[in-house]
């Protein structure tokens, strides 16, 4: 199992080296002390280290060892006091009980941690306590070496999430093509972190997974489904996008949304068919379709989304809106544009994505109220009184001259909000 500390594997040789050294040692050491120091107690505790080291290898099976000591210290007391008193016995008799009780708790604390260490791996299971409990000093060691795809793999379907958690991701990291389908049917699992390790490994395997995921898409559990669609953001492979676009069609609203953003993870290569759903797709498509751009952005993102601000669904022209916000500096000159064209609502939504651009729109804003087209001052007016900043003051007072009185009332009310 592997649970055992390295104590326990130490070489079978090694241990009979080491304990017929320590043995000779305490024999020459008790003749010295014996013989040349007339010292007759205290030599006896030159057996102790050698019991205690035999009950640490060897368990209950220590007993031999505490029966050879004893043995060879009565025959000692024996050979030179040619008598054997009852003090002598007791401390012999010592030896056999201290060598037995020892090796019974260590092998009581072997058993546990092998217990332990079986109930980590999911291999049994404490009847006392059903909660999970994983240190972090002693799972990743029970769980084999970091490289050992194929022990990670059967790790997979331990009855404990922790383990299947730590398997997960150290397969993750390991890269191996071989862990994709455990991992893929791991995407179902009844703990959701664990669901989520095994999406984010799949999000690492990179292209080999693709398939794998997309037909997660479908799955009957919402976790899975968006786990699966931000994985495939992750990835970035063309291959995802029709699946994520027919996503965005998903009952759920989270998992909608999940697959626009790994639409707009994909980016570029999702681009025009983003565009396009526009034009084709029902509300909630469009809605996904104007969240992923807004992460994509550049030029064609822009206008498509601009285009969106007179959609006939409120929450799409809403979330256009805040789109062209967060793309921010690059949407600012092609905003001011839409003004000439726009009606008054849709200018309004204008003005709400340049006030998210905040400060930074504020210049080009200033020079929109010179601008030849009267729809744009007007506009522009407004975007200033939405911004608040004390630079457009004076040009706003400025426009209460201006020859429109559409613009003049928009620049009073502007600087009304400064």
């Amino acid at each position: 199992m592997g649970a055992g500390g390295s104590a326990w594997r130490t070489p079978t040789r090694i241990k009979l080296l080491v304990t017929g050294f320590i043995i000779g040692l305490s024999i020459l050491l008790e003749l010295v002390v014996h013989f040349y120091f007339g010292i007759g107690i205290i030599y006896t505790h030159f057996f102790y280290p050698i019991l205690i080291l035999a009950a640490f290898w060897y368990y209950r099976k220590a007993v031999y060892i505490g029966l050879l000591l004893t043995a060879m210290h009565i025959s000692i007391e024996y050979l030179v006091a040619g008598s054997v008193p009852e003090a002598i016995l007791v401390r012999a008799g010592m030896f056999v009980i201290v060598a037995f009780a020892a090796g019974y708790l260590f092998e009581r604390l072997r058993d546990e941690r092998s217990a332990f260490g079986a109930y980590l791996l999911g291999y049994s299971e404490k009847k006392e306590d059903k909660t999970h409990f994983a240190p972090d000093r002693l799972l990743p060691r029970i769980l084999g070496q970091p490289g050992d795809v194929e022990h990670h793999i059967a790790h997979l379907r331990s009855r404990n999430p922790d383990v299947r958690y730590e398997a997960a991701g150290a397969l993750g990291e390991l890269g191996d093509t071989r862990a994709i389908g455990p991992l893929a049917e791991l995407m179902h699992d009844e703990e959701s972190g664990v669901r989520w390790m095994a999406a984010d490994a799949l999000a690492k395997m990179g292209a080999a997974a693709v398939e794998p995921l997309i037909q997660n898409l479908r799955h009957g559990d919402v976790d899975v489904r968006w786990m699966a669609a931000l994985a495939l953001g992750d990835i970035g492979d063309p291959r995802a996008v029709l699946p994520l676009i027919h996503t965005l069609k998903d009952e759920d609203a989270y998992v909608r949304s999940r697959a626009a953003l790994a639409l707009g993870k994909i980016g570029a290569l999702a681009r025009e068919i983003l565009i396009r759903q526009l034009a084709e797709g029902d509300d909630d498509v469009r809605w996904g379709a104007v969240l992923a751009l807004g992460k994509i952005a550049g030029a064609e993102a822009i206008a498509a989304l601009i285009n969106a601000l007179g959609d006939s669904s409120s929450r799409v022209r809403q979330r256009a809106a805040r789109a062209l916000g967060e793309i921010g500096a690059p949407a600012i000159r092609p905003l001011i544009l839409a003004f000439g064209e726009s009606d008054p609502a849709t200018c309004d939504l204008i003005a709400e994505a340049l006030s998210d651009i905040g400060k930074t729109a504020v210049p080009p804003l200033i020079e929109a109220l010179h601008e030849e087209n009267w729809r744009i001052r007007r506009c522009a007016a407004e975007a200033l009184g939405r911004i608040g900043d004390p630079r457009s003051v004076d040009p706003l007072i400025e426009a209460l001259r201006d020859s429109r009185e559409e613009v003049r009332e928009t620049a009073r009310n502007a600087l009304r909000n400064i």
